[in-house]
């Protein structure tokens, strides 16, 4: 009886630890980073996450004990099209005033306002053109997760995150093949490509198909495809990234692009990266909130 008491204790005890809330990161530190005023916190595992205040986002995650260079983001860039990183836009494009570029409240402008509080940081995009929506940001590490939502008011939009990789990173996605999606993806529509293919193949230099996983690979062709909603994994060196759908709220039922949410594009020798993004349905006129959550770790 004696052991059974202590074997129910322990069981309790793995119970309660179970049941604990993943540990937080630590507090929000202000810095720089390549110049720019910036903003960092470590994960309870060793990451470094890194907010730029001149380009309101997130910029760099850098693994346990290495340096700004071994960063698995794209940040290389900085010019009217690309400022790198955790790029998070209002969609669908043709919503806005001109289909490229993106409007540079979204993409190439500083923070309105950076405010930490403890392990959470939140950071007002600024607003100079009354056509579209105030964006606000928030990150938090939360264990080895590092959970990004966005926040705006606008059923005319949808939420889009992009993190961009450098180029030679190799990317899976999961296809589910239906009726109406016979190859389970579909190529999306790019530069001189108007419409959105559901039957034509990817091409075998860029994509391996195995099963139901899709594994890209940027060969300096641009390309970009299209899953129903899932999660994305890419080998950046001798890490991984997931990036993870988190939490939503504040959607309609209104889905373009036929509801394949996850998305890759490869880029070419003018767009010298890859990203992977993760899309929602459009507003519902109050407030919506988009959330993904990147899990960085080492590769197997």
């Amino acid at each position: 009886m004696r052991m059974c008491g202590v074997i129910f204790r322990c069981l309790l005890l793995v119970v309660a630890l179970w049941r604990l809330p993943p540990a937080a990161g630590q507090d929000w530190t202000s810095g720089e980073w390549r110049g720019e005023r910036a903003w960092s916190s470590v994960s309870g595992t060793g990451w470094t996450a890194v907010v730029s205040e001149e380009r309101a986002r997130l910029i760099a995650l850098i693994p346990p004990g290495g340096s700004e260079r071994e960063s698995l983001l794209f940040a290389d860039l900085k010019n009217e099209f690309s400022w790198g990183g955790h790029r998070f836009w209002l969609g669908p494009q043709a919503a806005w005033a001109s289909v490229w570029p993106p409007p540079a409240d979204w993409e190439t402008g500083a923070a309105a306002r950076v405010e930490a509080d403890g392990p959470r940081l939140r950071v007002e995009h600024r607003r100079t053109d009354a056509d579209y929506p105030p964006l606000t940001r928030r990150y938090e590490w939360r264990g080895g997760r590092l959970h990004c939502a966005a926040e705006w008011s606008d059923a005319r939009f949808q939420g889009i995150h992009i993190i961009q990789l450098p180029p030679e990173a190799v990317v899976r996605i999961r296809r589910l093949v239906t009726d109406g999606l016979p190859l389970g993806y579909a190529l999306l529509p790019i530069f001189r490509r108007n419409d959105l293919l559901v039957d034509r193949e990817v091409s075998p230099a860029v994509a391996e198909v195995d099963g139901d996983v899709v594994t890209l690979r940027n060969r300096g062709v641009a390309e970009k495809i299209g899953v129903a909603p899932g999660d994305i994994v890419a080998d950046v060196g001798g890490w991984c990234l997931a990036m993870i759908r988190g939490h939503m709220s504040g959607m309609s039922d209104r889905t373009p692009d036929l509801g394949l949410f996850t998305q890759v594009f490869l880029g070419s020798e003018e767009s010298v990266f890859t990203e992977i993004e993760q899309l929602t349905p459009l507003g519902d006129g109050g407030v919506s909130v988009a959330e993904i959550i990147l899990e960085p770790s080492r590769r197997p």
